[in-house]
């Protein structure tokens, strides 16, 4: 795959791919499919000529903006196994220049289906999550995590580059993983927010009886109800606020968690001020009416929702999470306020701080709102770009 030359088009910005292929898991919604769209508009913007925006499954979300020029591409199947000679067939098809795929099990699908027919295309693999958390720790359970390291070990190389969303990911591929991967070759980018889609979508109305009668201030969190989320310290943390001051928190997102947590909620007497949401296709409208974004995560590889509560105008509150996502949004709590993971006591009085200072919550927005702007499709596309260029 490395001996093919681009046949680039120039421009202000340099040597443009005419054509890109991005593969991810789904386009139902969730942090994949907003941050593979925004990057395809990106990309977009940037002058590339064809992109094709390909996923496992047939499904499509209701709220996805397009650019005219990103055709989508469903390869019919739904587990990435299978996925290896559908992308051959893409591959072989449509012949983009450059391939970019997410998250491990969907690298190593691009990797074969590329051998499969000795593809031309530059394949771009590039991680999401702290691999040796995700291995040993969430999933250890898991058969098909089982031989993942060996696997990534024996076929990453043969990929041309390698992204990962922040340094602690990478290093934790290069060094704990132990992927041998030319530095040249690899580098650090952060994952692109369509901020233009979020503005129009959080003007929409949230219909919940807790923004339509405020009687005090709103707690947010969105996300996945998973362990690795770390919601039970979330909600330790806001039973002692309720001690303190009036609040209400509404948590968007499902899991295998749920009953968990709601229990929790139960036993610690904060079932009426605690609303469960489920899964919301736009949870930008909650973010834009509510006082505090909190994420707790125990690993966070990026932060997706960080982001996005930036650009809705409200103040966020993060874990010092593994992986290291959280701390390069905030630029170690220089846009938002990071608290130690696990630590009760720091989330409890950063909280009660922030809903309780008009000053610092007006400050804290005012942050945001200029940091979300680092993570615009344009912006972020550029780096994908320069980085093409050395391959």
């Amino acid at each position: 795959m490395r001996g093919f030359r681009l046949l680039a088009a120039e421009s202000e910005q340099g040597v443009i791919p005419r054509s890109i292929g991005i593969l991810t898991w789904g386009l139902a919604g969730g942090a994949f499919t907003n941050l593979s769209a925004a990057l395809a508009k990106g990309f977009h913007e940037e002058g590339v000529e064809e992109l094709y925006l390909v996923h496992l499954w047939n499904d499509r979300g209701k709220n996805l903006d397009l650019p005219s020029t990103v055709k989508v591409i469903p390869l019919g199947v739904e587990h990435s196994s299978r996925a290896p000679i559908a992308l051959a067939r893409f591959l072989a098809q449509s012949a983009p220049e450059v391939l970019i795929s997410q998250q491990a099990f969907l690298n190593l699908a691009a990797i074969l289906g590329g051998m499969l027919v000795r593809s031309r295309a530059r394949l771009i693999i590039s991680e999401h999550s702290t691999m040796s958390y995700e291995v040993y720790t969430e999933h250890k359970g898991d058969v098909k995590f089982r031989f993942l390291p060996s696997l990534m070990r024996l076929l990453y190389p043969r990929a041309d580059g390698l992204v990962a969303t922040s340094q602690s990911v990478l290093q934790d591929l290069v060094q704990t993983i132990g992927i041998r991967f030319d530095p040249s070759r690899r580098c650090v980018i952060p994952n692109p927010v369509d901020l233009e889609r979020i503005a129009l979508l959080a003007k929409e109305p949230a219909d919940h009886r807790w923004l339509r009668d405020k009687e005090g201030p709103i707690i947010l969190s969105v996300g996945r109800l998973a362990a690795q989320k770390n919601y039970s310290l979330l909600l330790r943390a806001f039973a002692r606020i309720r001690e303190h001051r009036s609040a209400r928190m509404l948590i968007a997102g499902e899991g295998g968690e749920k009953e968990r947590l709601q229990s929790l909620a139960g036993r610690l007497g904060i079932s009426d001020s605690v609303d469960f949401l489920g899964y919301t296709a736009n949870p930008y409208k909650f973010m834009a009416q509510s006082d505090v974004f909190a994420l707790t995560s125990e690993e966070e590889a990026f932060g997706l929702v960080l982001v996005e509560a930036m650009a809705c105008g409200v103040p966020v509150i993060a874990t010092d999470a593994i992986g290291g996502g959280p701390w390069g949004i905030l630029n170690a709590g220089a846009f938002g306020t990071l608290v130690p993971r696990e630590d009760e006591n720091a989330l409890v009085s950063s909280i009660l701080e922030l809903i309780s200072s008009p000053e610092l919550h007006a400050a804290r927005v005012a942050a945001g709102k200029r940091r979300c702007l680092e993570y615009s499709p344009q912006r972020i596309a550029r780096q994908w770009l320069s980085l093409m260029e050395k391959l």
